[in-house]
């Protein structure tokens, strides 16, 4: 009686499953397509095994068992993730997304589930400030919010953009830049696995992280809204959050 109950139980929330995503249109039936820069840790980045991991990926299969959606991953550099979700070649871009007015014009954002800054790395011993900034050469990640916060303050000549955060850290040990601007938490990760570097915040504004969906999509971003909210409300996102942290 209660391995028939079981089944009962499961065959029901299957079906419940199916018909929340039967509402749902996406690029491949039954499938969340997601485009992502995975050399961004700790909210994405690869394993040993090549696997794609962090905060949003885990995050982001969650809300897929919730919707009832099959999760699929498309790596590939930050400009080309935004692209990919603007274009509809992905059903969204979910590689640790800044919400901006700008952006809010060519995606749908789901809600925000974490704030960030923007901090400045270089070398351990130089003397960079916010104050001096404008003197260096900054590198930066290209289309994310440092390129663009950088290249509006202190002009395209005293910034290199390169297509993944790898580059531009290999170029700041190699002095081809003086230091990088970009989201605090990631720096972090990055100067833990880079002995001799240091980092300062800057006086740039607070930014919300949230799932660009491909405009339009309103039913899609009410069911990740209504599934991310329940994870933010029972602790499971603080606790993802956590954990990638303090790894």
């Amino acid at each position: 009686m209660k391995k028939g109950f079981a089944v009962l139980c499961a065959l029901l929330m299957l079906f419940a499953l199916s018909a929340q995503a039967e509402g749902l249109t996406t690029i491949e039936a039954g499938k969340l397509i997601i485009s992502t820069s995975p050399d961004f840790p700790p909210f994405e980045y690869t394993d040993d095994n090549d696997d794609i991991i962090g905060i949003e990926p885990e995050i982001m299969t969650l809300i897929c068992e919730k919707i009832g959606l099959e999760l699929e991953i498309m790596p590939m550099d930050f400009d080309s993730a935004l692209l990919a979700a603007q274009q509809g070649k992905s059903d969204a871009v979910v590689s640790g997304v800044t919400v901006r007015e700008d952006r809010k014009l060519v995606f749908d954002f789901t809600d925000s589930y974490i704030s960030i800054v923007q901090a400045i790395v270089f070398k351990e011993g130089a003397d960079i400030t916010m104050d001096n900034l404008g003197d260096q050469t900054i590198g930066v990640q290209r289309g994310t919010t440092g390129h663009i916060y950088t290249e509006d303050d202190f002009g395209e000549d005293h910034v290199v953009a390169y297509d993944t955060y790898s580059l531009v850290f290999q170029a700041l040990l190699n002095d081809q830049v003086d230091c990088i601007v970009m989201d605090d938490a990631v720096a972090k990760a990055y100067i833990a696995l880079n002995p001799g570097l240091t980092m300062a915040p800057t006086t740039y504004e607070v930014e919300d992280y949230a799932f660009g969906i491909t405009k339009g999509n309103t039913a899609l971003v009410e069911a990740v809204n209504s599934a991310l909210n329940e994870l933010m409300a029972d602790g499971t996102v603080q606790a993802i959050v956590d954990k990638y942290m303090a790894e």
